[in-house]
């Protein structure tokens, strides 16, 4: 079915290997190779070479009687008894010294030096046709077995991350609220000092506030200069006014301390995560 007989041309206009090379691609070849001489001219094993080296198919060989004349062998030959076209293609390694003719070793060509032995086209195509068959199933082996290896493998994967993953979880968790506390710890000892320098400020402040209170001018309030008492509602107001400039003074004084313990904190943060990190990192391998 869906068979095409290819000749090729003369040597002088296209070469043998030329014309398979136009057709292997695309289509499963059983090459035949007829032969009318005894033996093989130089040509023709030159020819047989560059198919075997560019190719490596197997071949079909006949021969053919000249017109009007017959073979010069017999019709039962000797069976150890070779023709010198079966030692020329013993060395050129188409036929197998196993095989008087190659005849049933599937990949091997084949030799027939007895028309009525052409039969023997039908099982060597058959044997073609089985190998390239056979390597097809081979190939499609392959890649079942490469895809059962990829889903098995990922079973594994998958059965050992589910038993590490809550572990690794656990670790982390842990490894968490390690880091948790000892944040918790820098910020309260943080926090502390932080308040102490504030009271030293005030403390070392206390005089030039207490001057500049008494200097200060109260804003919406009128003090009589008669010495006469104030209501309570205006003792308030200078009470939240004095406040205001203690708290502004007090941040102008000690804005720079804090600037510098915050830098400080910050470093201390970034230093105990980079540990963490760090030792998550050794612990799991990345």
């Amino acid at each position: 079915q869906e068979v095409d007989i290819v000749v090729a041309p003369c040597r002088g206009f296209q070469s043998a290997e030329s014309t398979l090379a136009e057709f292997v691609d695309q289509v499963l070849p059983v090459v035949t190779f007829a032969i009318s001489e005894p033996q093989l001219s130089p040509s023709d094993q030159a020819e047989l070479r560059e198919i075997k080296q560019k190719f490596s198919l197997p071949i079909f060989f006949l021969r053919i009687p000249e017109a009007g004349s017959e073979l010069s062998s017999p019709k039962n030959p000797p069976k150890d008894n070779k023709s010198p076209l079966h030692l020329q293609l013993l060395d050129l390694e188409y036929l197998s010294p196993s095989s008087p003719c190659g005849c049933g070793i599937p990949g091997s060509s084949m030799l027939v030096e007895q028309l009525e032995k052409l039969r023997l086209l039908s099982s060597f195509s058959r044997q073609v046709l089985q190998q390239h068959l056979v390597e097809a199933a081979t190939r499609l082996s392959e890649v079942h077995g490469r895809c059962l290896n990829i889903f098995i493998n990922q079973a594994f994967d998958m059965q050992r991350d589910l038993q590490i993953t809550p572990k690794r979880l656990e670790y982390t968790r842990r490894k968490e609220n390690e880091l948790y506390e000892s944040l918790m710890g820098i910020a309260n000892r943080k926090q502390e000092e932080m308040k102490e320098m504030i009271v030293d400020t005030l403390g070392n402040m206390k005089e030039e506030l207490l001057e500049d209170a008494a200097s200060m001018e109260f804003r919406d309030i009128i003090i009589p200069e008669s010495g006469e008492p104030v209501s309570s509602k205006d003792i308030k107001r200078c009470i939240q006014q004095i406040q205001e400039l203690i708290i502004s003074r007090l941040n102008q004084a000690v804005a720079n301390k804090l600037i510098s313990s915050v830098d400080y904190l910050r470093e201390s943060f970034v230093g105990t995560l980079e540990r963490c990190l760090k030792s998550l990192e050794e612990s799991w391998e990345g």
